[in-house]
């Protein structure tokens, strides 16, 4: 099993969705909004601890678990859509996933991912 996560522009969540609903072996997904910045990042930054950091960059978080066989299509398909060709479109990390539960059945594995 992989753990995906995605971080992109919040304008591209809805299509990506879109992009990803429409296979039917898709497992699902988490969206979550967060901050950053990375190389896109043009202004110096000075940050004063304790202060809160208002210069950085809006983005949202997705959050995939699938298994071994459909990861790197999902990632792909992720990044792909994604795409706007200018700095800042995010990053897609896929990362070992040691076990999955679903809370309401107890499946396990992959079935927990179904």
């Amino acid at each position: 099993m992989k753990l995906i996560v995605a971080i992109v522009r919040p304008f591209k969540v809805a299509e990506i969705v879109d992009a990803v609903e429409a296979d039917p072996a898709f497992p699902g997904m988490t969206v979550i909004g967060c901050r950053g910045f990375g190389r896109e990042k043009t202004a110096p930054h000075e940050h004063v601890p304790g202060e809160d950091v208002q210069d950085f960059v809006e983005r949202q978080a997705l959050i995939v678990a699938a298994p071994d066989h459909e990861a790197v299509a999902v990632a792909q398909r992720i990044a792909q859509v994604a795409h706007t060709g200018q700095p800042g479109d995010g990053k897609v990390l896929v990362l070992p996933l040691e076990a999955a539960v679903r809370i309401a059945t107890g499946e396990t594995g992959d079935d927990a991912l179904q």
